[in-house]
């Protein structure tokens, strides 16, 4: 006989014998569900994190949207750049949705700042930014050596809190919207 058959109890599972491959359980065994349940309360505050961050940032986006939205409305024309509150209510529905032409309640429930100014042109382009930052001139009297600007700025502003509390971190975290618009 050239073949010799192996025992039983010693038949080969691919290049392991059969008892090898069937090896009891040791203590181990516990090992990473022990470490999977240690570990898990830091993952969950991970991914909590992360779903704060996200939320936050939508936030911050939508506001600041909804200022673009308010301003976008204010520069159409000479006569909607005096229509404050239209780019108020711009600004509120594109924030918060709205429904049959009514704003919703919902991210932004401060109401938006709008208004508008007027800059002297000289040549030089400007693009509204002057007025910005201080006390802007009035359109009403408004006299230059060049062509008259008219801007529209709107603002928005909101509180929101996070889904939860950490200790050391604020309750309340605020986003705020600026969007300056030259009227076309």
């Amino acid at each position: 006989m050239e073949h010799e058959t192996a025992p039983r109890h010693q038949k080969e599972v691919g290049r392991l014998p059969l008892q090898t491959v069937q090896q009891p359980k040791t203590a181990e065994s516990g090992q990473t569900l022990m470490e999977f349940a240690l570990m898990l309360p830091f993952m969950m505050l991970l991914l909590l994190g992360i779903a704060e961050l996200g939320r936050a940032a939508f936030i911050t986006i939508t506001i600041s949207n909804a200022a673009t939205a308010g301003a976008e409305y204010g520069s159409q024309s000479a006569a909607t750049a005096s229509d404050f509150t239209g780019m108020q209510k711009a600004a509120l529905c594109d924030a918060n949705g709205d429904v049959a032409g009514y704003c919703k309640t919902g991210i932004l429930t401060q109401t938006p700042g709008a208004t508008n100014f007027c800059e002297c042109d000289t040549g030089s382009g400007t693009s509204c930014l002057a007025g910005a930052g201080n006390t802007p001139p009035a359109c009403s009297g408004f006299v230059c050596g060049g062509q008259i600007v008219e801007c529209v700025h709107v603002t928005t502003y909101a509180t929101f809190s996070p889904l939860f509390h950490y200790p050391g971190l604020p309750t309340t975290y605020s986003a705020h919207g600026d969007a300056i618009r030259r009227v076309r």
